[in-house]
């Protein structure tokens, strides 16, 4: 038995296939889902979505969006996705320093702090994966 997936981006799908299990970011947490799930909606956070399939795990760097699962599909949209393996780690790291260095400067109610708060969010995916 297995959950169709699809990893959705603005401007193409970046994965889809057949998958045994998900584990994705959520708003609360890492969730999971299996065949047979039931339907639920969660916002996803900047993070690492695992997908389990008969090839083997693959791993995706997404960013911030939505998830729709069901018993036997899911679909996450997302604004931006990488596969593991063409994560620059430099960069990542980077770009990490970058958005602390913003997250202690910056107002907590404001935009900025928003943005550096995703960027982190982000970096430390990347650094993950």
């Amino acid at each position: 038995m297995s959950i169709h997936v699809e990893i959705v981006t603005p401007t193409a799908v970046a994965f889809a296939g057949e998958a045994t299990e998900v584990r994705a970011p959520g708003f609360l947490g890492e969730f999971g889902v299996l065949p047979g799930h039931s339907p639920f909606l969660s916002v996803v956070k900047p993070g690492v979505v695992t997908v389990q399939t008969s090839e083997g795990e693959h791993r995706f760097v997404v960013g911030q969006g939505f998830v729709e699962a069901g018993p036997d599909r899911l679909v996450v949209l997302t604004d931006s996705f990488e596969m593991a393996a063409d994560v620059d780690k430099a960069a990542a790291k980077a770009l990490l320093e970058t958005s602390e260095k913003a997250l202690a400067t910056a107002d907590p109610s404001g935009g900025d702090f928003k943005n550096a708060e995703r960027d982190a969010m982000l970096a430390r995916a990347r650094l993950a994966v």
